[in-house]
């Protein structure tokens, strides 16, 4: 992505705020690589207003049709009470296809493994979740990581790709293709446990760690499930195949949505009936459960 050059520097590494509404064709909606892209449906004044706005940590957004700023907040991983003030918007405010949003932008980092380092420490040094951090990094073998190892910190998140044609499945069935929705250890296995079957793996966390999508796939189900099973969301992924996060503490995606490998989709919590926060993950092929680790890559 090319950088978009600010014409007047901030004071104080303050964001500076932008508000005014504008339209455009949204079949071109994303981030707007090149203010030239979009000289032709601006005046002067705005263009330059625009223009002066803009450093290599911010990035212009087009919203799309059913996106709000809590939306756009939980996409981009940034908080929807600071899009709303860059943009001198309400917290309620609600947004119109084709409007220009500002967004903070942060590049990637490079960081040199030291000695007693751990994948969690650095991720929660950094502000990125340990699941987000290991595939940026291919790390497959979590709690080994070799001092002197140059990791790259993710950046904000790139736009999530807008609906598929179709879901590819065509690597749902294969042996350790799926990423880790969380970075933990397993507390609970698939299984006998006592008198009861469990149908899934448990997975350590704290309150509000992000959870990812383990595969590309639709949202079928966000919401409250049951007392058991307490906040969930259901994404399927072609060939009957489906996948189950549960007892979230919120949920950041809505039914019809489609997800990426890998983009947040909900937050560690404790709802339904838990002993403590963590991540319930079910894998379900034609509506019956089978074992996740069968699925998962050897983290």
């Amino acid at each position: 992505m090319l950088a978009i050059k600010m014409a007047a520097s901030l004071a104080c590494g303050c964001f500076l705020l932008f508000g005014s509404l504008f339209t455009f064709n949204t079949a071109q909606a994303a981030f707007i690589d090149d203010l030239q892209q979009v000289a032709s449906v601006l005046s002067a004044d705005t263009y330059q207003e625009l223009n002066a706005r803009l450093n290599d940590y911010t990035r212009i957004y087009q919203v799309e049709a059913g996106d709000s700023l809590e939306r756009i907040a939980h996409r981009f991983q940034t908080d929807p009470d600071l899009v709303a003030a860059m943009n001198y918007l309400e917290a309620d405010a609600e947004l119109v296809p084709g409007q220009f949003l500002v967004l903070p932008y942060e590049q990637e980092k490079r960081y040199v493994v030291a000695a007693g380092d751990t994948l969690w420490d650095i991720a929660r040094r950094y502000g990125v979740s340990a699941s987000r951090l290991a595939a940026a990094n291919g790390i497959v073998e979590a709690r080994r990581l070799q001092i002197g190892t140059v990791l790259t910190i993710p950046g904000s998140p790139a736009l999530a790709t807008r609906r598929p044609e179709s879901i590819p499945a065509s690597r749902s069935f294969l042996p350790g293709s799926f990423i880790w929705p969380l970075v933990g250890s397993i507390t609970s296995a698939f299984g006998w446990r006592g008198d009861e079957f469990h149908h899934g793996l448990d997975i350590a966390g704290e309150v509000g760690d992000k959870i990812v999508a383990v595969l590309a796939g639709k949202v079928v189900f966000s919401g409250w499930f049951n007392d058991i099973y307490g906040r969930i969301v259901k994404l399927e992924h072609g060939n009957g195949l489906e996948t189950i996060y549960a007892h979230n503490s919120r949920n950041l995606v809505n039914v019809g949505d489609y997800v990426q490998e890998g983009q947040p989709i909900a937050e560690v919590g404790g709802t339904g009936r838990t002993t403590g926060p963590h991540l319930h993950f079910e894998v379900r092929e034609n509506n019956k459960a089978v074992n996740p680790e069968r699925f998962l890559s050897s983290l």
